[in-house]
């Protein structure tokens, strides 16, 4: 899968897991060179009802999976998908 395919996949899975209202999302990236994980770490920074949740307190984290948190998002962020 190329990169902006991959982009235009996590883009509509996470779309599709808030509207399903999903809280929680594990991205499965593998470990490679390391830039699916860096498009979506760069995703999350961009979407403000994001954010990496963080197992490492509880558990040993697989480097090859990014658990994403799905909080509320803002108006702004419902208005512009809802267009």
């Amino acid at each position: 899968m190329r990169y902006d395919e991959a982009s235009n996949k996590l883009d509509r899975e996470i779309q599709d897991a808030f509207m399903a209202g999903e809280t929680l999302v594990e991205v499965v990236h593998g470990l490679g060179e390391g830039k699916l994980k860096n498009l979506t770490l760069e995703y999350v920074k961009a979407n403000d009802f994001l954010k990496v949740y963080d197992t490492s307190l509880y558990i040993q984290p697989n480097p090859g999976v990014t658990r994403i948190e799905i909080l509320t998002p803002s108006k702004d962020y419902l208005k512009k998908i809802k267009k």
